[in-house]
């Protein structure tokens, strides 16, 4: 009998991995396949909603909401970067 809950523990961790990478596409993709698979959850026959299972899922929903922040704060640190960038080399061309 195989375990609903281990594929989304996979995924979590990949996506752990893909944090740290700041592998930004590989984390959308990773999420994508875990919304997916938790879905999918009430319709396994496999799945009981126990203590265990509950808090599982809670703190992948916490861990979740932890990582959307992270993300957004890198991501809006590197489109400042960027934008500083495009307004360097803007100013390069027009005074040279």
């Amino acid at each position: 009998m195989a375990n609903p809950i281990d594929p989304i523990i996979d995924l979590n961790a990949q996506i752990n991995e893909a944090s740290l990478e700041k592998d930004f596409s590989r984390i959308l993709l990773l999420d994508n396949k875990r919304r997916s698979l938790l879905k999918s959850l009430p319709e396994n026959p496999y799945f009981k909603s126990d203590e265990k299972t509950l808090a599982f899922l809670k703190d992948t929903a916490e861990q979740n909401q932890k990582l959307i922040y992270e993300i957004t704060r890198k991501m809006t640190e590197l489109t400042k970067l960027t934008s500083n960038k495009i307004k360097l080399l803007r100013s390069y061309r027009k005074y040279r």
